[in-house]
């Protein structure tokens, strides 16, 4: 297995556009029209959220636009924010986690459209135990579907006393159904009580005729607690 583990001080908002555009290569299909959807889950809030943005081609560049009849996700009616900068449309509150995400409109000629985005959950994150030695190498493991393709993971660590905050971004090999934590790696972290939690993206990606549509799952697990000593 090949395995990078690098520290990052970006914001984890930030990754949406990295997993997009790690979907694919983009390409012209001729397409007039960009659609934009994203869905979120907080496993410890038990909230999701979930946004659409249809973005039209013009000369000048693009611009988000009204749908006729709306969007439904889940097959509900998603509520649409006007501003500026034009259309969104979005569903969010409490629910119960669910792995399939579908959002559905009809175009101006009445055609209908879907296109649906897989949330892959991780659960019961562990090390094995509850004290790990900065000297020797750690294996996290959790309950869930193994690393997939286009998927992006990161850790967010943060020392109990909340001083410390350090994102961890996760390469490797899609298959991997647990990261090896080299001991230098951890060792940068330094000794204290830690609490860490993931952040699980997969970004989606469809091309039609008519339509170009990206998408992000993004999901955030529970959080576990270890201590670090050297």
């Amino acid at each position: 297995m090949r395995l990078f583990l690098r520290f990052s001080s970006f914001f984890i908002s930030s990754l949406l556009v990295v997993a997009v555009l790690y979907a694919c290569t983009s390409s012209d299909t001729g397409a007039v029209e960009e659609v934009e959807c994203y869905v979120r889950y907080l496993k410890p809030e038990g909230q999701s959220l979930a946004e659409i943005v249809v973005r039209r081609r013009e000369q000048n560049g693009t611009r988000s636009i009204e749908i006729p009849g709306g969007v439904y996700y889940g097959g509900a009616s998603m509520q649409a924010f006007v501003s500026g900068g034009g259309v969104t449309y979005r569903s969010e509150g409490r629910s119960t986690f669910s792995p399939q995400h579908t959002f559905s409109w009809k175009d101006a000629k009445g055609r209908p459209h879907e296109f649906a985005l897989e949330m892959l959950p991780v659960s019961e994150l562990s090390f094995g135990g509850r004290t790990l030695s900065l000297k020797q190498p750690a294996t996290l493991r959790w309950q869930g579907p193994p690393i997939s393709e286009n998927e992006a993971w990161v850790i967010l660590w943060e020392k109990t006393d909340r001083s410390t905050t350090v994102p961890m971004e996760i390469i490797t090999t899609a298959g991997i159904d647990y990261i090896e934590f080299p001991a230098a790696q951890l060792a940068k972290l330094g000794p204290g009580s830690w609490s860490y939690y993931v952040v699980r993206q997969k970004a989606f990606r469809q091309e039609k005729p008519e339509y170009i549509i990206k998408g992000v799952a993004e999901y955030y697990s529970d959080a576990d607690t270890v201590q670090l000593v050297n």
